[in-house]
């Protein structure tokens, strides 16, 4: 575990971070100051009873210690000086530009050939105003597994960087032109990230992808989790509050979710051909996502899809289709130059996935049996943590502990049924 966390330097500064923001936010201040007092003043007789090094570097774990506290007193004193202002004020006025700028981009959708409705879920996207959308169409959107497409976020993000680098094919990876087409894609993604409202998740994929063309453009090595890492951390030094926005949560487990999973699925079948490989991919990839997302959703909704593994493709495939469709659509027509064949075929691919939503979206959702606790949402985590340590490590006491967190669950869920 010593080694992973070496591997990955931004692991123990986010830990560190979340925990000065949970002290912050559940604990009162006077007893905040008492308890880092009482380890400041620990740290101080223990680092001069212990024998002294020769060098700094034998003493590199008290310098350890030492920016850890100083870092949980910095994220402390952060969060409780944003607590007592205004802390919408540092971001306002960026969220009313991007306003702005959504609403000036609608227009060339009201000229498409869909229903009001149907406008408003490719409003929704592609540009990710969602103010029109009605609950009953977010509602049928949940029950067909596909609430996530009406949020932006990574996928949304990822479609149009993928768009976009296929554009610039021209520009070579391996020459000079690399950094210019680097610069190209981190101006597009993060003015998408603008447009659609800076959303948490779709501000997480614009972070990491930025962090993943910078080592890509300089030829660094990269380490996926040390950029999740990095990412949560930036994100939360910018703005603490982030940390209780459930866009913020499903989007950094899901993502960590396939980080770990999703590798480890696809291994399970060795598929070459390609019209297999891809579906079972993609698959793969929601299946990894649900695996970590599924205990927030229920406890957060109280339900969760039956059939959303299985519109897990068609739903990729269709957003995939209308998301820079749509996109190019919006950019021409503001340029002044209508073109009917995208109109057309934009429409059509718009009204196709809307119906195939209503109808796959008739299924009944999986509903268990009790809304689920914040101790039992604990419980299932713990479990689900300890049962992936089994899975990399292969030490029986992890399997054991997971085992034991699942029958605490288990019982938590019998004696709230009980009671």
């Amino acid at each position: 575990m010593t080694k992973e966390l070496r591997k990955r330097p931004f692991a123990r500064p986010l830990f560190v971070w979340l925990c000065g923001i949970c002290i912050s936010v559940y604990v009162p201040f006077e007893c905040a100051a008492i308890g880092l007092g009482c380890i400041c003043l620990s740290l101080i007789f223990f680092s001069s009873n212990v024998q002294r090094e020769k060098s700094l570097y034998g003493e590199r774990w008290q310098w350890g210690a030492w920016y850890l506290l100083l870092l949980l007193a910095l994220s402390c004193g952060y969060v409780y000086y944003r607590l007592k202002t205004n802390h919408s004020f540092y971001y306002a006025d960026w969220l009313e530009r991007c306003q702005l700028w959504q609403r000036e981009l609608l227009e060339p959708i009201d000229l498409l050939d869909l229903s009001e409705w149907k406008k408003n879920v490719l409003a929704t996207l592609t540009l990710g105003y969602r103010q029109e959308l009605e609950e009953s169409v977010r509602e049928r959107f949940s029950l067909a597994g596909a609430a996530h497409i009406l949020a932006v976020s990574g996928f949304h993000v990822g479609v149009v960087y993928s768009f976009l680098r296929l554009c610039l094919f021209p520009l070579s990876d391996k020459s000079r032109l690399r950094y210019l087409k680097a610069g190209l894609l981190l101006v597009s993604i993060w003015l998408f990230a603008a447009i659609t409202g800076l959303a948490a998740s779709a501000v997480r994929a614009a972070w990491m992808l930025s962090l993943y063309l910078i080592g890509v453009t300089i030829r660094k090595k990269r380490d996926s989790y040390n950029t999740w890492c990095a990412t949560a951390f930036c994100m939360l030094v910018y703005n603490p509050f982030y940390l209780f926005d459930i866009g913020f949560q499903l989007s950094f487990l899901a993502v960590l979710s396939i980080f770990f999973f999703y590798r480890r699925i696809t291994s399970l079948f060795q598929l070459r051909n390609p019209f297999i490989r891809i579906p079972w991919d993609w698959f793969a990839i929601s299946l990894a996502a649900q695996i970590g997302t599924f205990p927030l959703c229920l406890y957060y909704f109280g339900e969760m899809s039956s059939v959303s593994l299985l519109a897990a493709l068609p739903v990729s495939f269709f957003s995939i289709l209308i998301i820079p469709l749509a996109l190019v659509w919006i950019v021409l027509v503001k340029l002044g130059w209508i073109c009917m064949p995208l109109h057309e075929l934009t429409s059509w691919l718009t009204d196709t996935f809307c119906s195939f939503v209503d109808r796959i979206g008739r299924v009944d959702p999986v509903t268990p049996a009790e809304p689920l606790s914040v101790f039992m949402l604990f419980e299932v985590y713990l479990s689900l943590l300890f049962l992936c340590f089994y899975i990399r490590e292969k030490y029986p006491r992890y399997l054991v502990t997971a085992l034991f967190f699942f029958f605490l669950f288990s019982a938590s869920m019998l004696i709230e049924r009980i009671s």
